[in-house]
């Protein structure tokens, strides 16, 4: 990893340059959405969304300039053409997928999804174990399309109301070890490392060294996520996994939650500077293939 950080510092002019100083950032965990499906709601901090689909648009591309976040990977709705060289194709999965695998071979063949995910399965009482998802499996491991897997909760309640099959339980990521086994080339990150989960996260990190892992939530939310947070990344350092931790913010309706989450991020003083960097950057260059 060393080396590829060497050789990655002389691609920043390519990849992205630093603006007014402020290094490069890429975020693997955005989510857009349409006039239809956008909604206005407070966050889990109190912070009410923005009044309308455009405004939310606006703040997020400006929370993104603010940041220098160069890249993002976006499952799900659509941002402005002034975003398109920013945004890294996903697409949203619950239950089967919306295209057949004839179609999803064709749009990735033609590089409009280049992630297959966020793959919500347990909101729907599934997990990426479940056969529907092994012939987009194999497509993506031929391709090496990256799986972006959602693990640990969800909503408080949220089985009371829209998602009656979610359960917690299903959010375990060692719930895939067939899955990793099964496609030994396929590449898969773990989104919010687990949540709840984070040791058996950092287990299979540990043993399959194709895993990866994103934030997400983890660092905004507050109460017993901070918690988790800091002990999944004191617990990765430790183990020397530090390396395939990726920054996502997962601010779903919030742009607040882009800035709360780097600034919590940039907070944590056991991590160094060379961490951060990599964790908000080089750990995503490599694993997204961007070095080009």
């Amino acid at each position: 990893m060393k080396n590829s950080i060497i050789f990655l510092l002389l691609l920043i002019p390519i990849i992205g340059k630093s603006q007014d100083g402020i290094k490069p950032i890429i975020d693997v965990h955005l989510h857009g959405y349409t006039e239809q499906s956008y909604f206005v709601a407070p966050s889990g901090d109190g912070t009410l969304s923005p009044p309308s689909f455009d405004e939310f648009k606006s703040q997020i591309e400006s929370m993104m300039k603010k940041y220098n976040i160069v890249k993002a990977v976006n499952s799900g709705g659509v941002y402005d053409a002034s975003m398109n060289d920013k945004i890294i194709p996903g697409i949203e999965v619950y239950g089967k997928p919306s295209v057949d695998t004839v179609q999803f071979e064709k749009l990735v063949q033609e590089g409009k999804i280049k992630v297959f995910g966020e793959v919500g399965a347990q909101y729907v009482g599934l997990t990426l174990s479940d056969p529907i998802y092994e012939p987009y499996l194999r497509i993506c491991e031929q391709y090496q399309i990256p799986v972006a897997l959602h693990t640990g909760g969800g909503p408080p309640g949220v089985a009371y109301r829209e998602a009656p099959k979610f359960r917690l339980s299903l959010g375990d990521p060692l719930l895939i070890e067939d899955v990793i086994i099964k496609y030994p080339k396929l590449k898969i990150y773990i989104m919010h490392a687990g949540g709840n989960y984070y040791e058996n996260t950092l287990t299979l990190m540990h043993n399959y060294e194709h895993v990866y892992s994103d934030l997400g939530i983890l660092l905004w939310e507050e109460g017993m996520v901070s918690v988790w947070t800091e002990d999944f990344l004191r617990k990765a350092k430790k183990a020397n996994l530090l390396d395939r931790i990726m920054y996502g913010s997962d601010p779903m309706v919030w742009p607040h939650a882009i800035e709360k989450s780097i600034q919590q991020l940039d907070s944590y003083e056991f991590l160094t500077e060379e961490d951060k960097r990599n964790i908000f950057y080089y750990n995503a260059v490599e694993f997204l293939n961007l070095k080009e």
